[in-house]
């Protein structure tokens, strides 16, 4: 359930209530009723409070006999008949109360031919009527108010109304869920759309979310999810154009630089010990580099999931052992201990080739390179989590700072620290790492160990075999 969805529900419904509610009033004020013409040319004022509650009564009183109106008023609690007197053919009324002097005044006009009576006095208003009953007995009903019973009007109000009403707000309330859900609908679809946008994924298309077989919605919003699509396929199409721009250009660039690093190695030969092989060096070591920086980016995975195809299986145990037993004797060089630690047997998971391989070379190599002489770099295979296998790498050394953890996936991304040339690597391993980790429908995530050093943690979907 959305904002939007909420404001303009309770928006509609606010406003369906306060015409309800102005259209009783307004009713009921002007005592616009369907038979206010049968009556309209009385003598009695029909807009007093005392007019409404007679009509009341005696739209009650005519269905019953003299013996049941009695019963019922008796019934009834003495707050709820004080303003009501129901006088029979004998001038007494039904509950035995004094009559006041204006409803004497009343009872003395009404009759058979004058069945309407009001009278005024003091801000008090005093209206009659004389009713034939189903049983044949004649009686007089009189009510009254005085300037002290305010709340009379409300009273009447919300005894005709509250039903309706009652209905009345249920039925539009209903009616405005529905259409603020409709409205609503719209918007919702193309925030989740953006939103995936957002996380990278460009084949997200909402159009079709507008139209179906029955029904074809061409509003302002279907137009602008077809606007939408049009859209995201331009820019798919663009970034499709752009990784493939980068590899052609990668690809090109490497026939020559292999020539390059060909004659380099001539020259070299030809030149040892001479002050031209000092340049040399240097030359080489930045055709190397640049060697470097090719490879990795023709070895990036572009590919959609949908396309990766996890057509293999390797068992992640044997790969990390097979790569902490390579990397142990550079790691001893250093005076770095890089040591296995895992409780399980095996660890099955499905993949792409030797992908993984790259991947765990990619964080092991790293880890050992930036953690100092006399420490150690741990790894880490566990289970506990029956979905996934969790790898950890933990270096010993700075880490990094906490608004830079998310930043060192991103290609060509390097921290301060990291930035000369001669601490290696150029910002392409670890995003390359993470693409292919997430190919694999896997997460991979960094932090800084509260004791020191940084942490890369690695989640791969268990196999099923």
């Amino acid at each position: 359930m959305t904002k939007v969805y909420v404001k303009l529900f309770i928006g509609f419904w606010c406003i369906t209530i306060l015409m309800i509610v102005g259209t009783g009033l307004t009713t009921h004020w002007l005592d616009l009723r369907p038979d206010k013409h049968l009556s309209s040319n009385s003598e009695i004022e029909q807009t007093t409070a005392a007019a409404r509650l007679l009509r009341e009564v005696v739209r009650e009183a005519v269905n019953y006999s003299l013996d049941d109106i009695r019963s019922g008023m008796e019934s009834m609690q003495d707050n709820a008949t004080r303003l009501v007197f129901v006088v029979d053919q004998y001038g007494e009324d039904l509950l035995h109360r004094p009559i006041p002097e204006g409803g004497q005044r009343i009872l003395n006009q009404l009759s058979p031919e004058q069945p309407f009576a009001h009278f005024s006095k003091d801000g008090s208003s005093y209206v009659g009527r004389q009713v034939l009953l189903p049983d044949g007995d004649w009686v007089k009903i009189i009510t009254y108010d005085t300037p002290d019973d305010t709340g009379l009007w409300w009273q009447l109000y919300f005894y005709n109304i509250w039903l309706p009403l009652l209905i009345s707000i249920l039925i539009s309330g209903t009616a405005c869920f529905i259409l603020a859900k409709r409205m609503s609908r719209g918007i919702d679809i193309m925030r989740q759309a953006t939103r995936r946008i957002a996380a990278g994924d460009l084949s997200v298309r909402i159009s079709q979310e507008f139209t179906t077989c029955k029904v074809k919605n061409r509003d302002e919003i279907a137009e602008l999810s077809l606007e939408f699509d049009h859209m995201t396929a331009r820019l798919d199409k663009s970034m499709q154009e752009q990784q493939r721009l980068i590899k052609d250009v990668s690809h090109e660039l490497r026939s020559p630089l292999a020539r390059l690093q060909f004659a380099l190695a001539i020259a070299q030969s030809r030149c040892c010990g001479s002050d031209i092989d000092k340049e040399l060096v240097k030359i080489k070591e930045s055709a190397d580099y640049l060697n470097e920086i090719i490879s990795d980016i023709l070895s990036m995975p572009m590919t959609d999931t949908a396309a990766w195809e996890l057509c293999d299986t390797i068992d992640l145990k044997i790969l990390l052992e097979t790569l902490v037993e390579e990397y142990r004797c550079g790691a001893s060089e250093k005076g770095v201990t890089l040591a296995l630690e895992t409780p399980i047997q095996d660890a099955l998971v499905a993949t792409h080739g030797n992908s993984l391989i790259g991947v765990f070379e990619n964080i092991v190599r790293n880890a050992l390179h930036y953690t100092p002489k006399d420490t150690t770099v741990s790894v880490e295979l566990d289970d506990s989590n029956n979905k996934h296998y969790k790898i950890t790498v933990r270096d010993q050394g700075r880490g990094v700072p906490a608004g830079n953890l998310d930043d060192i996936f991103k290609p060509f991304f390097r921290t301060d620290e990291a930035r000369a040339r001669s601490s290696g690597g150029y910002g392409l391993g670890l995003a390359i790492t993470k693409r292919t980790v997430e190919l694999h429908d896997g997460s991979i995530r960094a932090y800084n160990h509260a004791n020191g050093g940084l942490c890369i943690e690695v989640r791969l979907k268990r196999g099923k075999f």
